[in-house]
């Protein structure tokens, strides 16, 4: 979808190219994209401050009770499993073998949940996640921020239709959310792929015919 709506986009200030007979009803986007960046951007350093302050400065994260399971030895586990009953106040934890089962009891409560992380007995990067392991996780939707720039600025001087371009930035924003792994599988199983077509094409394509 990404695909086609940029292609109504480029096609658009091209009229003598053939078109179908459906057509995307336009919408003068000039004012109103660059217009709706400019809320989300209000909004979020206004109603939402904190994530995106902490989001902009790569402030570390409370690790979730996956990973911090999966990041302990059999002994550590052991022992933090054993410093949760003794300081179990409220008999919560008597009959409950699962660490990750008892960790996720407090994630309801955010602060609970990050008292609880704060006051076991691991190391800081059980704990926490932070520094270029965090950030590598925010590089799509970086990559995103720019490209909204530029569809802004886009959108401004060439005067596009509102539709396609927030069908664009829409889907853009999704693929944003997946995480850099998913990006990095993908590119692997796309180079993969193009190399297999190019490399049988090269040679079977009916459009490689010889003039004789």
């Amino acid at each position: 979808f990404v695909l086609v709506c940029a292609g109504v986009l480029v096609l658009q200030n091209k009229p003598n190219i053939p078109r179908g007979k459906f057509k995307t009803p336009y919408i003068n986007a000039k004012y109103v994209f660059p217009l709706l960046i400019v809320i989300g951007a209000v909004y979020a350093f206004t109603y939402n401050k904190n994530s995106t302050l902490a989001f902009l400065n790569n402030e570390k994260q409370i690790n979730t009770p996956e990973y911090i399971v999966t990041s302990l030895n059999t002994e550590e586990k052991q022992a933090v499993m054993q410093f949760l009953k003794v300081n179990d106040s409220e008999n919560r934890y008597a009959e409950l073998n699962d660490l990750e089962r008892i960790l996720s009891l407090s994630q309801s409560d955010e602060t609970a949940y990050v008292n609880l992380v704060e006051s076991l007995p691991v190391s800081e990067n059980v704990k926490y996640e932070s520094g270029f392991t965090l950030f590598k996780h925010k590089i799509p939707m970086y990559i995103f921020l720019v490209v909204l720039v530029f569809i802004g600025i886009w959108t401004w001087r060439e005067n596009l239709s509102l539709i396609p371009v927030l069908g664009l930035t829409s889907c853009l924003y999704m693929m944003a959310e997946l995480s850099v792994w998913n990006w990095i599988y993908f590119g692997c199983w796309l180079l993969i792929g193009l190399i297999i077509y190019f490399t049988y094409s090269r040679k079977h394509s009916k459009l490689n015919v010889q003039q004789i």
